[in-house]
């Protein structure tokens, strides 16, 4: 798995990826989401809510996901100079049933499926 993170949100203390696999892609040859990510940031840790989309970790085993969410843990303490520590909670739901609910207008900015070409 190629593990690409695009920010779609960072504020003094929190931040929020969607999470992508470049090697794999989706019928319009975009990168497949694999889930989201959502960081708040204390002075005692980084705790989190990681949502992975059953049917893309369906196949790993318990190690092969604990690596994947371990390496993303760190690579973003070690890049961003966050506290070590953290606390993540990690929901496992089918992308079919994820629905975003809100009042904001649309900005041409993408969905949990779809990948700008910008970088992080």
């Amino acid at each position: 798995m190629n593990l690409h993170k695009k920010r779609l949100l960072r504020t003094a203390q929190s931040e929020q990826y969607a999470l992508f696999d470049l090697d794999r892609v989706d019928e319009n040859l975009n990168p497949v989401s694999i889930g989201k990510l959502d960081l708040h940031f204390t002075s005692d840790g980084t705790y989190g809510t990681l949502l992975l989309w059953k049917e893309i970790v369906a196949p790993l085993d318990d190690r092969r996901r604990e690596m994947l969410i371990d390496s993303l843990l760190a690579e973003l303490s070690t890049t961003m100079g966050i506290h070590p520590e953290y606390a993540l909670e990690v929901f496992t739901p089918e992308l079919a049933e994820y629905e975003l609910y809100s009042n904001m207008e649309e900005s041409g900015e993408e969905t949990a499926g779809e990948m700008a070409d910008e970088p992080d």
